[in-house]
């Protein structure tokens, strides 16, 4: 397999434009390697995203560098694999978090008859990040690790509830009669 080594020097101060490179790596789901430099798989679109990461060292006076690298190791391959592996399983249980949290937060509204707009526009955009966020995963998760599925499974979960939630809000909002989708006041307001 082919590999990325990407090395780069950037001045101590601002440590602003340190940082906005790490992130850029970080998002790219580059692996750190213990100061010498940072990993990526030699494929597309990282290939190119990495080059990116490079001329923005540049232009913020720094050096940077970028080596394929075909020797590792059996041993030294799968343990760059494995730490990859780690790394998204770490962030796919993060994402399973805010999944488990999202399923309380509905829980909890549905138990205190907290039935309003603003409730399913917060619900909605908890849901848009965390979507957002197993995106962005998903382009890093360069093995497919197997949690993916368990959070798969969790999304598709929050989406119904939340699903059932908004319709419930729709209908005591619009005071719906819950059996037959009419207007409650139509019926002589009984429902």
């Amino acid at each position: 397999m082919e590999w990325l080594l990407f090395t780069y020097w950037l001045p101590a101060e601002p440590s602003r434009k340190r940082v906005y490179i790490w992130r850029q790596l970080k998002k790219l789901g580059a692996l750190s390697m213990e100061g010498t430099g940072w990993l990526l798989p030699k494929a597309e679109p990282f290939e190119t995203r990495i080059k990116d990461v490079l001329s923005s060292v540049e232009e913020m006076e720094g050096t940077a560098n970028l080596y394929s690298v075909t020797d590792f190791s059996e041993a030294q391959e799968q343990r760059a694999i494995n730490r990859f592996q780690q790394e998204r399983e770490r962030e796919y249980g993060e994402i399973i978090k805010e999944c488990h949290k999202m399923l309380r937060h509905i829980e909890r509204e549905c138990q205190q008859q907290e039935f309003n707009f603003e409730e399913v526009q917060e619900l909605e955009g908890d849901l848009g990040k965390i979507k957002r966020w197993l995106s962005e995963a998903k382009e890093r998760d360069f093995w497919d690790v197997t949690m993916r599925e368990e959070v798969d499974k969790l999304i598709k979960e929050a989406e119904a509830r939340l699903a059932a939630f908004t319709q419930e809000t729709y209908d005591r909002t619009q005071n719906l009669d819950p059996q037959n989708g009419t207007n409650a006041k139509d019926n002589g307001g009984e429902i």
